[in-house]
């Protein structure tokens, strides 16, 4: 008997791969979607990052105004004015009592959640700090007392320390009398600290949060704090009528 192959019915169709050019898309469709989603994971931890160092900042100014309450109105003391006696009476000693319930509080908001984790870690093994007062004001025989400071709401109390400066106890305040240029601040501060990737030219992507004399902390874009040098002023220097 003779055989005939079968063919296949009109309506089944051949079974075929994708071809090279179909891979490469969707290969770089997914390539495009891991990009913005990684993208989108940075921008939301540095706003998180942003947020928290914003409370941190707004529990050391409440913290200093307590401290000068009870201190005729006199504000603590940076390591720069301390000497020997920093461990005992520079401002993270200081203001270590007025946190409530909670004495080792300030264990925990001296350190920016934005520094990266290693210079996190260090700064907690060194009892040292990610902030740095304004010695222009704490160090000041006049405007450590807080009534001596005629505009508190222009008044910058605190920033956030330099990542080019390494962390120990005696980096704790800024050196704002040396801050006639841009090039200056950045020695001793981060002003674009909260920012979603790596350090711009020009140090003017991003920002960073600010600690005032009236209490309130605020977050200022890098670029306009950098246009304040522009004009001429130094935003360290206490505002006075």
């Amino acid at each position: 008997m003779t055989s005939f192959p079968i063919k296949p019915c009109g309506g089944a169709s051949r079974r075929r791969g994708f071809t090279l050019v179909e891979l490469l898309v969707v290969v770089a469709i997914i390539a495009v979607l891991s990009t913005v989603s990684l993208a989108a994971a940075r921008s939301m931890r540095a706003g998180a990052n942003k947020v928290k160092c914003l409370s941190n900042q707004r529990q050391i100014g409440t913290a200093v105004m307590a401290f000068a309450a009870e201190n005729n109105r006199r504000l603590p003391q940076t390591t720069h004015t301390t000497g020997s006696r920093r461990k005992e009476e520079s401002w993270i000693y200081q203001l270590s009592p007025y946190f409530g319930d909670s004495p080792g509080k300030i264990d925990e908001v001296r350190v920016c959640p934005a520094d990266p984790p290693q210079r996190q870690e260090r700064i907690r093994r060194m009892n040292a700090t990610s902030y740095a007062l304004n010695d222009l004001v704490f160090d000041s025989p006049t405007f450590s007392r807080l009534a001596n400071i005629g505009r508190p709401e222009e008044t910058i109390l605190l920033f956030i320390l330099s990542e080019n400066r390494a962390p120990s106890v005696t980096r704790d305040h800024i050196h704002g009398s040396e801050w006639s240029s841009w090039a200056g601040a950045l020695s001793d501060i981060e002003p674009d600290r909260h920012r979603s990737g790596a350090q711009a030219k020009g140090r003017t992507e991003g920002s960073a949060n600010y600690l005032y004399a009236d209490g309130s902390a605020r977050n200022i874009p890098a670029k306009v704090f950098k246009s304040l040098f522009d004009k001429g002023v130094n935003p360290a220097q206490p505002r006075q009528d």
